[in-house]
């Protein structure tokens, strides 16, 4: 005998709603697969979706699922809360001059070389973080070297080419490799009178597969132990291809003792530019103590399909 399933927009609901509950509960196994950890970045996602199940099923008279809808959507708040509680900025009573850095992923196919430089000399800051850089790209942007006359650069024509572009000369500049695939990262050194500072800047590869994940995870290990090593202020500027909300990040600032500049701003999304329902921050802006986080703000499309980060910072005695 043949069976007719009705489909229903209620039963649709209801299926979507289910589908979210799992989808939250597996984030939480994200150690255990690098595909379960992909469910851990869209935290948002899931409590505006569980969120507004609850209220349709409430309608309908469908308490008991309006109920799940509502906890596992409570859930999720708790998890992503702490990005809106009201960030401590202090005022430095020893600090030297507000500073400023752009970090850009600019995508390696992006062609629009003019918006980059707009974007640029629009938020004008002292120093640039650029990813995804080409030679192309470089020879297009030779007209900043008056602006920025010091840098450092290892262009790639794949997608982690990376440049850094300074107002201020370099104590020492380095470009390292931090994991087995070999992608190159810049840590640059920095003195403000007596004190010194360093800024590094990477881009580990995207964990769409097992061997990305784990060599991305090798990298973050290294840039904790970079940090927990050095003996300034440090602040680390990357598209670290991972979200806020990942096992793996935590992990990064337990191990390296930094502090995310976006804890207490808000989602503050990056990535991907023209996809509002998939928005999430996986670019990011990490500060040791002795530095000082007095603005971290998403920039202006320039083109890419990420958007840049803006970050206002200070050099300050621990």
């Amino acid at each position: 005998m043949l069976s007719i399933f009705r489909v229903t927009f209620q039963g649709l609901i209801t299926a979507a709603a289910a589908l979210t509950c799992i989808v939250t509960l597996l984030g939480f196994l994200g150690r255990c697969w690098w595909g379960f950890e992909l469910a851990t970045h869209f935290r948002v996602q899931y409590t505006l979706a569980l969120g507004l199940a609850a209220l349709a099923l409430l309608g309908w008279r469908r308490l008991r699922w309006a109920a799940i809808c509502a906890v596992f959507a409570l859930v999720n708040t708790a998890i992503i809360a702490p990005r809106f509680l009201p960030p401590t900025v202090a005022s430095a009573t020893d600090g030297g001059p507000v500073l400023r850095v752009l970090l850009a992923n600019v995508n390696s196919a992006n062609r629009d070389h003019q918006r980059i430089r707009d974007t640029i000399t629009v938020y004008n800051p002292d120093f640039v973080v650029l990813l995804e850089v080409t030679s192309w790209l470089l020879a297009r942007l030779a007209v900043l070297h008056g602006d920025y006359p010091y840098r450092v650069a290892a262009p790639r024509e794949d997608n982690f080419g990376i440049a850094f572009l300074s107002r201020q000369p370099f104590a020492r500049a380095d470009i390292v490799q931090l994991s087995a695939a070999g992608l190159p990262s810049i840590i640059a050194e920095f003195a403000d009178g007596q004190r010194r500072y360093t800024l590094l800047g990477t881009h580990p590869l995207p964990p769409m597969g097992s061997a990305q994940a784990r060599d991305r995870n090798e990298q973050l290990i290294q840039l904790a132990h970079l940090a927990r090593q050095s003996q300034q202020p440090f602040l680390l500027l990357g598209d670290l291809n991972i979200s806020p909300w990942s096992p793996y990040f935590s992990q990064l600032l337990a191990d390296s003792g930094l502090r995310d500049s976006g804890k207490g701003r808000g989602i503050l999304p990056t990535w991907p530019v023209g996809w509002p329902p998939l928005w999430i921050p996986i670019d990011h802006a990490l500060s040791s103590v002795g530095i000082l986080i007095q603005d971290r703000a998403t920039g202006s499309d320039l083109g890419s399909d990420h958007y840049p980060v803006i970050v206002d910072f200070q050099i300050v005695r621990p």
